[in-house]
């Protein structure tokens, strides 16, 4: 893969798919201005983006930002070791529970936005409180199994890890 990566035409590809995709962002928020710039053809190919599915569209648009940031940033990249990066990293790491969480708080921010405001200031804070939300959980979790680890129950197998036992 890293060949692939690593190549021009890769790059240029992704650049391209990409630059394809914010043409199409631009349409659709703008589409008195730039309707007429959408083929037909293309519009009953493309439309509608299954945003319920994984979505043909959706994936190539990850594999080319995917793409682009695996070859211009280096996995040794100081930043990546500070501490304000460290809860994304920690996200990342539990992304199944923070997904899961990120439902769950998504609903309640909802609610507090249709029940009490739903104001920019509010929703600037509705979605910083989550945001905290989620870094903490992220936190306890890895918390929680650094401190399983040190017990070092050796009867007791780690459902997390790939090939693991109960």
């Amino acid at each position: 893969m890293s060949r692939l990566l690593a190549s021009p035409i890769a790059l240029w590809i992704c650049i391209a798919y990409l630059a394809f995709g914010f043409v199409i962002a631009m349409i659709w928020n703008f589409p008195p201005q730039l309707g007429h710039l959408m083929p037909k053809w293309l519009e009953h190919w493309m439309y509608p983006v299954d945003k319920t599915n994984l979505d043909v569209l959706r994936f190539a648009h990850f594999l080319a930002l995917a793409a682009i940031t695996v070859r211009f940033l280096p996995k040794d990249w100081p930043p990546l070791k500070s501490i304000w990066l460290r809860p994304l990293i920690l996200c990342g790491q539990h992304s199944l529970e923070i997904f899961c969480l990120g439902v769950f708080l998504a609903f309640a921010g909802h609610f507090v936005l249709a029940e009490v405001r739903s104001g920019p200031l509010m929703q600037v804070v509705v979605s910083l409180a989550g945001i905290v939300i989620m870094s903490a959980m992220a936190w306890v979790i890895s918390w929680y199994k650094r401190s399983a680890d040190k017990d070092g129950k050796k009867g007791i197998g780690n459902a997390d890890m790939a090939g693991g036992s109960l």
